[in-house]
């Protein structure tokens, strides 16, 4: 479908969304009170545009922290501005200035010339002086997305606020340690689901973690049509007490599930690498696409598989020789001893790879080497014959027909000192 196409079906399927939610509240029902219908109808279809905004600040918990929080928004300002830290407070505003001008530059708002600037800059000041770790770089895209949807500049701080400290914990501090576990369990769950896309990528040494770090940490934000980004912000804030980086590793998996099929059909690299970059560009249902995502949410993945033991490299090129087993007297060998040891053992023991034939043998010898492998367990053994008066050879039913007298085997030259 072209762009034109999928614009045209997002707008339908909002159309669609909003009679739905009108005629889902029109009996007076509390929706704020996220119960189990609430729940299910979220999943299945959103939250209507005019809902939005209350709920989300309702769901997310950021009403209650404000209420709970000893400091205020203002506060906050003020203690960035006042930072004792002059150095670090000068460095935290040069990435703020940087990111300010990467954030959503083809939106009117956020133009030199726009109102959401100067918000966006107050926003992240005083998140970065709430939050643990400090500003990190994606909170803008956060924060701005926040200023778009939410009522007030102040519900938008304290949304972000929220999401930060609360539901995305680990995702903005030092190292991004959940951040790149959840990565992992992302491609661990997309082999899961498409085994041969994720094989295709493998092969020419891709994974889906390494372009969807975005996806995880700003909540498919720029990744993906506006449309689609509010239905995941939708099931991300009704189970905001629950489950949310859950909920954002489904939807991620769902988007990855429905661009599989064009992974596997990609000729090369920057083919497929552009199959991931734009899978969020090009969903045009949405019903279907939240519908995999409700089964992906039933659906049960194995635990990630151990790491196969390392494989220490060995210089000897005979892999099939027989090692006896570790025995004390071995042990107290030199290296030298031991590989003599070793060598002479495989030398008067049956191959393992074949069925050996036990033998009765006197004790403190060792074992006679096989001289016939295939033919062991199919040829009848041959027995000796003694020679009559007359010189003539009994003849066994086996030779029968042959005219040749018969002959034993000649003994092993190993054996003939015995």
């Amino acid at each position: 479908a072209t762009s034109r196409e999928v614009a045209s079906s997002l707008r339908e399927s909002d159309a669609r969304l909003e009679r739905r939610w009108r005629a889902f509240v029109a009996n007076g029902r509390d929706a704020r009170a996220r119960g189990e219908l609430v729940r299910a109808f979220a999943r299945a279809n959103g939250v209507g545009r005019e809902a939005r905004p209350r709920l989300w600040f309702a769901w997310s918990g950021a009403e209650a922290a404000k209420r709970a929080s000893d400091t205020t928004y203002d506060e906050y300002l003020r203690a960035a501005e006042l930072s004792d830290d002059a150095a670090a407070a000068t460095t935290r505003d040069a990435q703020i200035e940087m990111d300010l001008a990467r954030t959503f530059p083809e939106h009117a708002r956020f133009a030199e010339t726009g109102d959401a600037l100067p918000a966006l800059r107050r926003v992240l000041r005083a998140t970065a002086t709430s939050a643990a770790a400090g500003y990190v770089q994606g909170m803008n895209y956060l924060g701005g997305f926040l200023l778009l949807v939410m009522e007030t500049e102040e519900d938008a701080f304290w949304t972000l606020h929220v999401v930060v400290n609360v539901m995305f914990a680990g995702y903005f501090t030092e190292g991004l340690k959940s951040l790149r576990a959840d990565l992992c369990t992302l491609d661990h769950r997309f082999r899961c689901v498409s085994s041969e896309a994720h094989a295709k990528l493998e092969s020419m040494g891709l994974a889906v973690k390494y372009f969807t770090a975005r996806w995880l940490m700003c909540a498919l934000i720029g990744c993906a049509s506006v449309p689609i980004v509010l239905r995941v912000w939708d099931l991300i804030f009704v189970d905001a007490d629950r489950e949310p980086r859950e909920t954002i590793m489904r939807s991620s998996l769902a988007i990855l599930a429905l661009q599989a099929p064009w992974i596997r059909a990609a000729e090369d690299m920057s083919s497929s690498v552009e199959c991931i970059r734009e899978a969020g560009s090009t969903i045009d249902n949405i019903e279907a696409y939240l519908q995999r995502v409700s089964l992906l949410r039933e659906m049960h993945f194995p635990s990630k598989p151990a790491p196969a033991p390392a494989v220490t490299p060995t210089s000897r090129k005979r892999t099939s020789r027989y090692e006896p087993p570790p025995t004390p007297a071995r042990a107290a060998m030199t290296p030298v001893a031991n590989t003599l040891y070793a060598s002479l053992v495989s030398f008067f023991s049956p191959t393992p790879s074949k069925t050996a034939v036990s033998t009765p043998r006197a004790s403190g010898l060792a074992p006679k080497r096989l001289w016939s492998f295939e033919e062991t367990q199919a040829t009848p053994k041959r027995t000796r014959v003694e020679a009559d008066e007359s010189g003539s050879h009994a003849q066994s039913s086996m030779f029968a027909k042959s005219k040749t007298p018969l002959k034993s085997p000649a003994r092993s030259p190993l054996l003939a000192a015995r």
